[in-house]
């Protein structure tokens, strides 16, 4: 029997941070995003302005298998791609292992939320935890959707997003006692950061 191929889809996760304070990167990082979605193999993606008191940029782009992705990142035209953009990068492969329905496409959300995990123990908890945090969420009014990728370099390392239709929205379901009891018990198998997110267009 075939076995299935784990990797048929995978998400690169970039981070972006001004070299300089005050450094404009949003023309160089919309650029940037262009060029990404006009490749073969390119299946959806986004480019988030982290908010205070978090700084920087994250870019999320889902390919149709590594192939695909080899194809891109090896090309020619990638690395001056990737320099025009004046701003160290940190490069994350990752494999979904919780991706819940979507009312509203990731790169249409108004408002997110990324949660970096780097787990101490236990995995299976954590991703437990974490579908229990998301389950706060599902029912709230202006969900949006959510995803949980995990490295396929580092097996501790977790990007959690969570999406919303608003601003507004997102706050108030943050702020449930529910969601802030299911956020606390991710703290017990790994170390958490939060950061809140908009689109960049």
């Amino acid at each position: 029997m075939p076995q299935r191929n784990t990797l048929s889809r995978v998400t690169v996760v970039q981070r972006f941070a001004p070299a300089r304070p005050g450094e404009a990167l949003e023309p160089a990082l919309r650029a940037y995003a262009r060029y990404r979605e006009g490749l073969r193999g390119y299946d959806s993606g986004v480019t988030l302005r982290l908010l205070e008191p978090t700084s920087g940029y994250v870019r999320l782009d889902l390919w149709h298998g590594m192939d695909a992705l080899l194809r891109a990142t090896h090309d020619d035209s990638f690395l001056p791609h990737l320099a025009a953009v004046p701003s160290p990068t940190d490069h994350e492969l990752a494999v979904s292992v919780g991706r819940m329905p979507a009312t509203v496409p990731l790169a249409e959300a108004a408002h997110l939320i990324l949660v970096r995990a780097v787990v101490d123990s236990e995995p299976a908890r954590f991703e437990m935890d974490f579908g229990a945090l998301v389950g706060q969420c599902v029912t709230a009014e202006g969900y949006g959707g959510s995803d949980l990728l995990r490295s396929v370099v580092d097996p501790r390392a977790y990007t959690g997003i969570l999406w919303w239709h608003t601003r507004p929205h997102c706050v108030r379901a943050l702020s449930t006692p529910g969601y802030l009891d299911r956020r606390t018990k991710l703290t017990t198998t790994a170390t958490i950061t939060e950061s809140q997110a908009t689109r960049l267009d």
